[in-house]
């Protein structure tokens, strides 16, 4: 009798255990595919900001019931930053505070919105950047926007969610790294009259 109390409780303590809902999303992009070697003793002062109302990443939303809101484990500008400066770097460019080309990049929108029914889920993903190159007179502005959707049968899983959110935030910074007219802003010298 005792073994098989001490089963089940094992048993119950297993299955929440797994069922534990993540609190927060794990946002990790890995950058491949960017030129290298572009610039040559070129230095900038890089900021990141973050212009949503909400810092939260996933919104999940059931039917009866309050959204659930799951934010990254840092700030996306702190991993945006992190991400993109070793490839600038590896671009040739130097990043300094005193640099008189700034280039900012804006986050505009980095949402994945999950509609919840009881046996299925439909997801949207979408990520707007915005990026502002000022090199003396001269201003650059470029947008940067990707979206897509999945769905699927029962709960979606974070996991995937995760999955897709970090492919397309990759692939945005990669065509920020590699966009040419980014590059011409940045290597031309600005007006500083």
């Amino acid at each position: 009798m005792k073994l098989r109390l001490l089963l089940t409780l094992g048993l119950i303590s297993m299955i929440s255990a797994c069922s534990t809902a993540p609190k927060y999303v794990v946002v990790s992009p890995e950058l491949i595919g960017y030129s290298k070697g572009v610039y040559f003793d070129n230095k900038i002062q890089l900021n990141v900001s973050d212009q949503r109302s909400s810092n939260y990443i996933v919104q999940i939303i059931k039917d009866d019931e309050p959204a659930k809101l799951l934010s990254s484990q840092s700030s996306l500008t702190s991993i945006i930053k992190e991400t993109i400066s070793p490839v600038f770097r590896q671009q040739g460019l130097g990043i300094d505070t005193f640099s008189n080309v700034q280039v900012d990049i804006i986050i505009d929108n980095a949402l994945i919105n999950v509609q919840q029914s009881l046996v299925s889920y439909k997801a949207q993903n979408t990520i707007a950047l915005k990026v502002l190159v000022r090199n003396g007179d001269t201003v650059l502005t470029k947008n940067f926007n990707i979206s897509g959707s999945s769905n699927g049968p029962l709960k979606a899983d974070i996991a995937v969610l995760e999955r897709d959110f970090n492919n397309q935030l990759a692939a945005t910074l990669v065509k920020i790294t590699n966009n040419v007219e980014i590059q011409s802003a940045i290597k031309t010298p600005g007006n500083t009259f």
